[in-house]
């Protein structure tokens, strides 16, 4: 039984499902998508792109939706060609020459310090804070602050501010694919578990372009029915497509659109019950975690 089971109240054997929506506030779309699909639909939680062009309606959505379990999208890049949007601390160092972030992950190695990093993710979380969102877990877009020069901060501002992170539990194959940075990952894995923090054992990752979009719901159950013991992050990156998609991303809004129309409905929480995996969001995790954490750490 992993520590992260036991903090969350599960049995050993249990297997325990996080349906997680990223790229909220990318869009108008990402957010209709998200609220729908926390109501009534398969999503448990979602994370937001706080310098996204729509954070600021997220905010207010929080406002009206208390209960929705919002994470921030710690974003050091903007991926599309067109559609573009800025830092919060306008170091020029996270910008690429038409003003918008970076889009790709090479490049924001190539130009961004760790301490530019830092101050910008800092004022993410911040930000999210003061704009009303009842930030529940920090996590990663395009995988960007996993990497060994952006680690440390990242978890960092997860203990600071007492927040479950998207974080996997290291093993044999997770160390060795980290390379020159596993000596980093594996000295912020061994702070974590030494705090008690909940660390993920599986991630369900390859969900968007990597399937075609009439394979989906097929793809989806197969990859729930075989999910193991422990606790699992699927991810997906549902958005309703308001005519700007294929406009905005031409590469995956058509995506993007399947995923809002599966998880705005209840079929993948059902099949989920059926096999007997039990769901969870980051909020009832960052009860748990915040009620086992001593007044100080």
């Amino acid at each position: 039984m992993t520590k992260t089971l036991e903090l969350l109240g599960f049995a050993p054997d249990d297997r325990v499902l996080i349906i997680h929506a990223d790229d909220v506030g990318f869009a108008h779309g990402s957010n209709v998508a998200a609220i729908e699909g926390m109501k009534g639909g398969s999503l448990t939680c979602c994370s937001t792109l706080v310098p996204g062009p729509w954070f600021i309606e997220t905010a207010r959505l929080q406002q009206q939706h208390p209960d929705a379990d919002i994470g921030v999208h710690m974003t050091l890049t903007a991926e599309y060609e067109t559609y573009r949007w800025r830092s919060l601390t306008g170091d020029p160092s996270l910008h690429a020459p038409d003003g918008g972030m970076w889009r790709d992950v090479p490049s924001v190695m190539e130009h961004v310090s760790a301490e530019a990093a830092a101050a910008e993710l800092r004022a993410q979380v911040e930000l999210a804070l003061a704009s009303g969102i009842d930030v529940t877990h920090l996590d990663t877009h395009m995988g960007a602050v996993m990497l060994p020069r952006y680690l440390p901060p990242y978890i960092e501002l997860a203990l600071e501010f007492r927040l479950p992170v998207f974080f996997p539990r290291l093993n044999d194959r997770r160390l060795a694919a980290q390379g020159e940075g596993r000596e980093v990952y594996a000295a912020q894995h061994e702070r974590l578990e030494a705090l008690g923090w909940p660390l993920l054992d599986t991630i369900i990752h390859r969900t968007l372009t990597e399937i075609e979009p009439e394979a989906k719901v097929a793809t989806f159950r197969e990859y729930i029915d075989n999910i193991r013991p422990g606790l699992t992050h699927f991810l997906v990156h549902p958005c309703r497509d308001g005519g700007e998609l294929a406009s905005m991303t031409p590469e995956d809004g058509r995506h993007r659109a399947v995923e809002y129309e599966i998880m705005r409905h209840a079929g993948i929480r059902e099949h989920c019950e059926r096999q007997g995996i039990k769901l969870t969001g980051y909020r009832a995790i960052r009860e748990r975690l915040r009620a086992s954490l001593p007044a100080r750490i």
